[in-house]
């Protein structure tokens, strides 16, 4: 293949993969700093996304009892979830079946679940109700699939010692407003040492955007940015007004060392 974007999707190219990752704060925009995820919504419940403070064991369950895999439900019947067990080795992942409301814990420890998706569902799927991956010791919610979005929506991603990632574009968009004009400033903010501390975490770049006007932006690096792991990557937003919904992801090559 010609085309080198292309050709690391196909997987023709050795040590490289490409990654798409996308989120969505739904009406969950506040006017204090708000990261662009599932569980930042308008109550806001969960406006700042926390990682494990270590490897943990992560309990996944539902909120409705037809996400089941045994016996089998109309919902969610298994899952997939993708993380890192350690900041020095790559990306793993592993198969769940759920147990409705009932949680069900991860085999593997994790310091990053950074996407889950329904892989096996009824007919009244993909998932019924929202799933949760909450962390042991720390009891804080890593991941959330919203109800019948069948996987997660979180502009965060975790990047390994052993790999390194480079950012081709990211971008944000905020839902026009049937009522007041609204604006919005997204900041992309990486945590350089996250094997140290899992909180702090430096502004790299941002991009506004107005409801009244243009309201999706992106950037494109025709040099592209790297993030060395290991690292954190992750989108935060701060509206003039509160609960706007908001969307933001960002692209890129995840290199092998």
């Amino acid at each position: 293949m010609d085309n080198f974007a292309l050709s690391v999707a196909a997987g023709g190219v050795p040590g490289v993969k490409s990654v798409n990752k996308f989120g969505a704060a739904p009406d969950g925009l506040q006017t204090t700093a708000s990261d662009v995820w599932s569980l930042c919504n308008s109550t806001p419940t969960q406006q700042i996304w926390l990682a494990p403070t270590a490897a943990r064991i992560h309990a996944i369950v539902s909120a409705s009892a037809n996400d089941d895999g045994s016996p089998v439900g109309t919902g969610a019947r298994t899952i997939r979830i993708y993380g890192l067990k350690t900041w020095d080795t790559a990306e793993s992942s592993e198969d769940i079946t759920l147990d409705g409301t009932t949680p069900v814990n991860t085999v593997n420890s994790y310091v990053i679940i950074h996407r889950m998706k329904v892989l096996t569902c009824g007919a009244s799927g993909p998932n019924v109700g929202a799933i949760t991956a909450t962390a042991a010791t720390n009891t804080t919610i890593t991941a959330v699939i919203l109800a019948g979005d069948g996987q997660t929506e979180m502009a965060i991603y975790g990047v390994p010692s052993v790999q390194s990632f480079y950012m081709t574009r990211w971008s944000c968009a905020i839902a026009k407003s049937s009522g007041a004009a609204s604006h919005a400033v997204f900041e992309l903010r990486v945590n350089e040492n996250p094997d140290v501390q899992t909180v702090s975490f430096l502004r790299k770049n941002d991009l506004s955007v107005q409801s009244t006007g243009n309201n999706n932006v992106e950037k494109h690096f025709d040099n592209p940015i790297k993030f060395a792991g290991p690292c954190i990557i992750k989108v935060q937003g701060i509206a003039s007004a509160a609960d706007v919904d908001s969307k933001s992801g960002f692209d890129g090559y995840l290199v092998t060392n």
